[in-house]
This record gives structure tokens, sequence and C-alpha cells, in this order.
């Protein structure tokens, strides 16, 4: 497997892209005010969502939310304290907590259709239509993300044969002009970036993650949050999973404002809404269990080392909404 290499050292790149992302620059600082969550976002879902069900009202806390356009950076700014929470895929939030950032997953939220909303994808008229076809090819992702995640156990379980794809590190935004101008062969990426191409970009999906990957998300929280603004957690993960409940039974409501906040198409956010809408709940040991095979994938392709059980990524003891 080839690894076209950043420019920057990871982590910085990772911060900067963030900070950027946020809207932040220089001016991410802790956050410590017991009285406010400070909650990441990618893409204006959850905030979203929150608000079109009500779930926001009468906060015994403020929330200030921050928004990212991948996990990568979301992550790297729970790990530096910036904010408390926020939603990652299992993939990039293993490979962080595999590096050492001090961070937990707090809270599930279960797939719907499996790992499906995770595509590999292609730009219009492309001769690419499975996976075999990617072979030796240049594929973008994020490095450490659910993407790259479905790359590594497609050519782990020999769906893509060699030679392997080169693959090329790139933010969502880069990938998507990179594909548009026909310097990659495809991306593999994640929603709602992989219906934007389908539906706006008239691309199509090579192959998703149905079969391959566990497609969990998680509500994480850094060390800090978990120690000392539990009950606030808590609280905004009960809220969340009403949220969610809302959100299942008014999809094209919640789409219709999911477009009106975040730009997306209305189609999208609608296909967006149909994916990624399911039921939160508490963690228990069988996740753990589930998600080790996404760990032996990092460790498998040398991208992880050291890490200790996959046991202790988890934090099971927030009380149940």
């Amino acid at each position: 497997m080839k690894l076209t290499r950043q420019p920057f050292p990871l982590l910085t790149t990772m911060f900067l892209v963030g900070a950027v992302a946020a809207g932040l620059s220089c001016r991410i600082a802790p956050a410590h005010a017991e009285d406010e969550l400070v909650v990441a976002d990618q893409k204006g879902q959850q905030k979203a969502l929150l608000e079109a069900a009500g779930a926001d009202r009468d906060l015994p806390y403020r929330i200030r939310w921050t928004e990212f356009e991948a996990a990568a950076p979301l992550l790297q700014a729970l790990g530096a304290g910036a904010v408390d929470t926020g939603i990652a895929g299992d993939g990039p939030f293993l490979f962080a907590w595999g590096s050492g950032l001090p961070v937990k997953a707090a809270f599930l939220l279960p797939p719907r259709g499996g790992g499906r909303s995770t595509a590999v994808v292609v730009a219009a008229g492309s001769p690419i239509h499975d996976a075999a076809g990617l072979s030796g090819k240049r594929i973008a992702t994020g490095r450490g993300s659910i993407g790259h995640l479905l790359l590594l156990r497609l050519i782990q379980s020999g769906a893509i044969p060699p030679p392997a794809p080169r693959i090329v590190f790139l933010t969502p935004a880069q990938a998507k002009a990179a594909l548009d101008a026909g310097t990659l062969d495809a991306w593999s990426t994640w929603e709602p970036y992989v219906s934007l191409e389908v539906l706006h970009a008239h691309g199509h999906e090579v192959v998703n993650g149905g079969g391959l990957l566990p497609g969990n998300s998680f509500f994480v929280a850094n060390d800090a949050a978990l120690g000392g603004k539990r009950a606030q957690l808590a609280d905004f993960y009960r809220r969340v999973t009403q949220a969610y409940a809302w959100g299942h039974a008014h999809l094209s409501d919640y789409a219709t404002i999911l477009a009106r906040q975040t730009g997306l198409p209305g189609d999208v956010a609608l296909a967006v809404a149909e994916k990624l809408i399911a039921a939160p709940v508490p963690l228990d040991h069988h996740v753990a269990e589930q998600e080790q095979a996404t760990l032996d994938s990092y460790r498998k392709a040398g991208l992880v080392q050291g890490a200790g059980s996959v046991d202790s990524a988890f934090d099971e003891t927030l009380a149940s909404p």
C-alpha cells in the first residue's frame, strides 16, 4: 500500500485544519466553564437536529457549538481540551485514541444499514465500477478517517487486489476539488460527501462499507470533561437521544432544517437523514468486542502501535437516558 506523505507533521496539519474549519483560528481556548458545554459538530448536523426537535430548550447550562468538516480535526480539538464532546465514526476515534489522545467514547450511535454510509466514489464518466478496479489507482481520503478504514479493509480482505492503491491524504474540500479536476481516480469518504458526489456531481458509488465496517459512531469526550462535566454530558446525551427519536419520526422536517442550516441541497439533506438517523444508546461491553477488528486493521497497517486494550477506549459509566 503506497501512502503519499503530507507536507507537514500530522498532528500540526490536523490541528490547523480543525481550527480553520471551526472558524476558531488562533482563538481556540480550553473549555473549562462548568456552566458551558462545548460541543463539536460536523456539517452542522447535530445542532440542526437538536434545534429541530426542540431538545435544546430549557438547558441548565449553555451549549457552545464549534464546526468541523471532518472527524480528525474534531478529535484533535477534543484532545487539546478546546471542546468537551463531539461525534466521530469508530475509525477516526480509535485511530486518535490509539495515537495517544486523552479521549474516550462515551455514548453509542449505532448505524442504520451497517457501514453503507461510508463509500468509495468516482467522478462522472469513470470506468471504475467495482472494488477490483481500484487496484493501483490514486484514491483520496483523510488519514485515520472511516474512509481510510474502508480502504484498509478492502485491501486486507483482498477485495482490492494487488497492486495496492496509492492513498493520498486530503481534507474533504481538497479531495472533492482533486476528483473534479481529474487528478484522482476515486475518493473514499462518508456522508454527506457521498450523496453530494452521487446526487449532484453525477458520480457513482463503487463500493461501500456494508459487511466490512461496523459503522458505529460515538459521542466522544475528553478525559477532563468526563471527570468534571459528567452531569452536563449525561444530560446532553439524553437530549440527543430525544432529538434522534424525533428525527426518525420526522425525516422530511429534519432534512428541511438541515438543508437550511448547513446549505446542503434538499435531496442530499434527505439522503443524509435517511442514512444517519438512528437511536443513540449507552455503551456496553459488546461494543468494545465489535470494535476490536477496527483497531486491528490500523495495527496491521502499522498505523497504530502500543495502544492498550480496546476496552479502555470506552467509558461505559454514564447514566442511561
